[in-house]
């Protein structure tokens, strides 16, 4: 599945072909989210009904983007014999009784969920592997679960009235709402929820949710990032750190991670375009020519059989540091022999601006021009449309001027920046208050990914009917850089280029062939890598140098746009 909603009235009977009693707007709400309903899963949808009680409704629908199982779906499954009700947002790589190469991850949760396991519920959503989000109605007991991933890899926005519980990948309310419904909404914070509706029936007043620990070692240690006393940095010992032996443990958990994420996929685009009897590819990279995207791609190679397609954006004509990195890139990562493709996806900010409504709406809750920046990039890269070229006899050519890739999964690099001491603000933070400090922002940093990345990210990308994969936010890859020291992961003494991501530079250049180059490339965030920060800033503020004094970034987009652009 990629699309869920729930819609829970305590007054208002949401069953077949009846309306809320009292004619509020829940048919509005429903009807406002078959567009994205219909984008993140183009293969179908479904729904079920169930009465609250004798005055509440229960409204559950999922659509379906499938990526795993044999038989080719027309929608999701969503309830068993039990009446029990699944939406199920996500991949499940483990954690199951029943997984592996061809079954539909979404239908075993279901029946697991629905024979009495040990545990739980929380039990069975504490053992999974994998990014998700999900709705569970759990009909015996009359409650209702909710939760994420302890990460947060997959969207699922909350809307709370008092007697009405919403529950939706995207918001429900237009961008353009008064400010008082759209903070309404928030991000549910990565867990295990549950609402007990069979104490709540004649109720006015949805109860509050139960949270659950995660009872799962992994999950449960993931959850503790942030909590212990931050690293005090290099002891006597300093000189002895082997960055190189951690680059190489590091290494074979993020090929694992990698192999896994292109192993389980089955299904791809047919309506795709291709060129002539062009192969097509079941996996692209969402590929800048930098570090983390050149891992990725490397990894790729290692476990795709046929041709990888990567993906790059660029809003200047195809002048932006990153098209000239990827480039540069496409050359060096083809030198292996491996199939790589380069799909220059070429954009404007006039195209951004046509797309912009529909884009607000996929941010919320996040509302930044920065926020608009990245997002817009993300969602015009998983088009996955442009020009086509490969590395032959020695030179880059040009394959098609109008190429589609069928690929449904894109490797995307999120995560490795904060995880890894990538950013400015990192060195600042060490110059500042030491290698302390330096440990607290990096885990504050990931601590704060699911609410200011990852949900964003995962709803622009999948509007475009594409699914994201994170490689370095994988359970294993995130526990052994929490648990690897500070000093290793960066090294703020050193230049950047060189200290900042110190152990995957490391690992690049000395495991990884053909990575030389992207080794040292300095880190450039997407908005600047593509150039569409630089245009906007100089349209909207005058010059770069005017929105770097105001902050631009961090420009609220209602209060931007209220006083006019």
């Amino acid at each position: 599945m990629c699309g869920i909603l729930a819609i829970l009235l305590l007054k208002g009977d949401l069953g077949p072909g009846s309306a809320p009693a009292d004619g509020r707007s829940v048919g509005g709400w429903e009807d406002g989210a078959e567009w994205w309903m219909r984008n993140r899963g183009p293969d179908g949808q479904s729904e079920e009904r169930r009465h609250i009680g004798e005055e509440g409704g229960l409204l559950l629908r999922a659509s379906l983007l499938q990526v795993r199982g044999g038989a080719k779906l027309g929608g999701p499954q969503l309830a068993d014999g039990l009446g029990n009700v699944l939406c199920f947002n996500g991949e499940i790589y483990s954690g199951l009784s029943e997984l592996g190469q061809g079954v539909n991850d979404g239908a075993a949760l279901l029946s697991e969920l629905g024979a009495s396991p040990e545990g739980g519920a929380a039990g069975v959503f504490s053992r999974l592997r994998g990014p998700w989000a999900a709705i569970f109605w759990e009909e015996g007991t009359q409650t209702l679960w909710y939760g994420r991933d302890v990460i947060g890899r997959r969207s699922l926005l909350r809307f709370k009235g008092d007697d009405r519980l919403v529950l939706s990948s995207v918001s429900l309310s237009p961008f353009d709402a008064p400010e008082e419904v759209r903070s309404a909404w928030e991000e549910v914070p990565p867990g295990i929820y549950s609402v007990s509706l069979a104490s709540a029936v004649g109720s006015n007043a949805v109860p509050e949710p139960l949270h659950h620990e995660w009872v799962d070692p992994i999950p449960a240690a993931l959850a503790q990032r942030g909590k212990e006393e931050p690293s005090s940095g290099p002891g006597p010992t300093e000189g002895g750190l082997d960055v190189m032996a951690s680059a190489e443990h590091l290494l074979r958990l993020l090929r694992n991670s990698v192999k896994l994420r292109c192993s389980l996929v089955d299904h791809r685009y047919d309506h795709s375009q291709g060129v002539g009897d062009l192969p097509q590819a079941k996996v692209a990279v969402l590929y800048s020519g930098g570090l983390d995207s050149a891992i990725l791609a490397a990894l790729a190679g290692e476990a795709v059989e046929g041709p990888i397609d990567l993906i790059n954006v660029c809003f200047v004509g195809g002048k932006s540091p990153d098209r000239l990195a990827a480039l540069e890139g496409l050359r060096d990562l083809s030198e292996s022999g491996r199939e790589y493709r380069l799909v220059e996806v070429d954009s404007t900010l006039q195209e951004v601006d046509a797309m912009r409504s529909r884009l607000l709406q996929l941010l919320q809750p996040t509302e930044t021009i920065m926020d608009l920046n990245i997002g817009a990039s993300l969602s015009i890269a998983a088009r996955c449309k442009g020009r086509l070229k490969r590395f032959q006899d020695g030179g880059i050519v040009t394959v098609s001027e109008d190429y589609t890739s069928a690929a449904r999964v894109i490797l995307c690099g999120q995560g490795a920046d904060e995880q890894c001491g990538g950013y400015g603000r990192h060195k600042t933070k060490f110059q500042n208050g030491g290698w302390p400090a330096l440990s607290k922002e990096i885990e504050h940093d990931v601590n704060r990914l699911w609410r200011r990345n990852l949900g964003r990210d995962d709803r622009v990308i999948s509007d475009q009917g594409r699914e994201a994969r994170f490689p370095f936010l994988d359970e294993d890859v995130a526990l052994s850089l929490h648990k690897m020291a500070v000093e290793v992961k960066c090294d703020p003494l050193k230049p950047l280029g060189e200290g900042d991501k110190q152990v995957l530079r490391v690992m690049a250049k000395n495991f990884l062939p053909g990575l030389a180059r992207a080794s040292q490339r300095p880190k450039r965030a997407i908005q600047f890598g593509t150039r569409i920060a630089k245009l906007a800033n100089a349209r909207d503020f005058g010059s770069n140098r005017a929105a770097n004094m105001a902050s631009a970034g961090s420009v609220v987009l209602p209060e931007f746009d209220a006083v006019g652009r």
